[in-house]
């Protein structure tokens, strides 16, 4: 069988020839919707990254499944600095993260540790970029001690701190729990009770879990009122679509919901210092001095991996447009949680979101991505959160449908579409030419 490569991004007929004589077996996509012919010519990006559905040669030669191809070339993407659509931070791409692996891995010193970490600092999610920060300045007064060393002298402090901000959050939700009927008045009484007990023992066994505990709590609500009130929640906060006393009614009449809000102000590792300190001081490693693996831990939430915007478990297809990039912190928090409980958990993400596909209008208008692509990753992401996660507006105003002259960004577009404006004697000769769409912003 002859290669099919899949042209998803370009219309220039090259693609397909690329590998003619080579008999390697390729599966193209059974999507019959991304072989349409684009509407109009994209500049070719191919000595930059693969096309997003097209093999390299390493892949042909290893007859790397089709999935798999699909999801190394979107990988590729986080190359060109692109924020995370849920936490709004920087990914880091998977061969920058594989060279300062490599480097830590060669090394114990933790001076040299904290130089390759500070090297890559810009992709520090805030929490991490504390840690880090801390640890050098623990460095400068115990020069001696390893990085695991310098984290567990602060473990103690940690400690008492994340448990007075447990504290606090049990309280409220021991306060609100009182209006509920009395048989889930006293569930949550014992699961509360339940987490102190875990909290004081010292057993890794036995450790506090807030995710187990949100998950327990919801459990003993009904599942479908609770996400209901939730969801409602939400979008009156992002669309601003009520009055503040509609807001306050549809979040604190029901006393299930408020409870979860509660929940979730429970302090975790990716948003908490103190128990970013506590889970890694006290995590057993079975070994001398885990310093290296806490050195990539700083980094590994900052890693590009490819999230399923319609959970697999929903029946979401690994197909271009359900596949998006998200940072490994906020892709292992969500795990196969519908994109719904998500949003909720982090209620930046319709902005970060935006920030996100902005990123991937200015890659197309760099011509390194075709709108295809971007289109369906939005539609996907607008059908599965309700209508909340939409760039619609962003697209519109930010991709430029000009000639094949790519620019850097909206604002000299349209100064570049003046430019190319055929003379009074060009216009009679270009009448009629095709294949031309005059960029937003100018004047037909």
């Amino acid at each position: 069988m002859k290669i099919a490569c899949v042209n998803l991004f370009l219309n220039n007929g090259i693609s397909n020839m690329k590998y003619k004589n080579l008999e390697f077996s390729y599966i193209s996509p059974s999507n019959t919707e991304f072989l349409k012919p684009l509407k109009y010519d994209c500049v070719s990006f191919s000595a930059k990254i693969p096309l997003i559905t097209e093999p390299t040669l390493e892949d042909l030669i290893n007859k790397t499944p089709e999935e798999e191809v699909l999801k190394a070339n979107i990988l590729r993407l986080a190359k060109y600095d692109i924020p995370c659509p849920v936490c709004g931070h920087l990914m880091l791409d998977a061969e920058k993260f594989n060279a300062f692996e490599n480097k830590v891995l060669s090394t114990t010193d933790t001076e040299k540790l904290l130089q390759y970490i500070g090297e890559n600092r810009k992709y520090l999610h805030p929490v991490e970029a504390k840690v880090f920060n801390m640890l050098k300045t623990l460095h400068k007064e115990s020069p001696d001690k390893s990085i695991y060393e310098l984290l567990k002298s602060k473990l103690p402090e940690a400690e008492g701190n994340l448990i007075r901000e447990q504290s606090k959050v049990f309280t409220e939700i021991g306060i609100l729990s009182r209006d509920l009927p009395p048989q889930k008045r006293d569930l949550i009484q014992g699961l509360i009770k339940d987490s102190y007990s875990r909290i004081w023992d010292t057993r890794e066994t036995s450790r506090f879990s807030r995710k187990v505990f949100i998950d327990k709590l919801k459990s003993i609500f009904s599942a479908g009122e609770v996400k209901q009130n939730a969801l409602s929640a939400v979008q009156y906060e992002i669309f601003n679509l009520t009055t503040p006393t509609l807001i306050e009614k549809t979040k604190y009449n029901d006393k299930e919901y408020e409870i979860i809000e509660q929940a979730v102000k429970l302090p975790k590792a990716q948003n908490n210092v103190n128990a970013f300190i506590v889970k890694y001081a006290k995590k057993n490693y079975g070994e001398a001095d885990p310093s290296q693996k806490i050195a990539i831990r700083l980094l590994s939430s900052s890693l590009a991996t490819i999230e399923h915007i319609k959970a697999q478990k929903n029946d979401g297809e690994t197909v271009p447009g359900n596949l998006a990039l998200e940072c490994a912190a906020d892709n292992n928090s969500r795990g196969h949680n519908d994109i719904m409980e998500q949003i909720i958990d982090n209620p930046k993400m319709p902005e970060n979101y935006k920030k996100y596909m902005r990123r991937l209008c200015e890659l197309h208008n760099e011509g390194i991505l075709d709108k295809t692509y971007i289109k369906q990753q939005n539609k996907t992401f607008k059908n599965a959160s309700m209508g909340i996660l939409n760039a619609d507006n962003e697209i519109r105003e930010l991709i430029w449908d000009g000639p094949n002259t790519p620019h850097k960004n909206t604002d000299d577009a349209p100064q570049k579409a003046e430019s190319q404006k055929p003379s009074s004697g060009q216009k009679a000769r270009n009448n009629g030419a095709k294949g031309y769409s005059r960029p937003h912003g100018t004047k037909h």
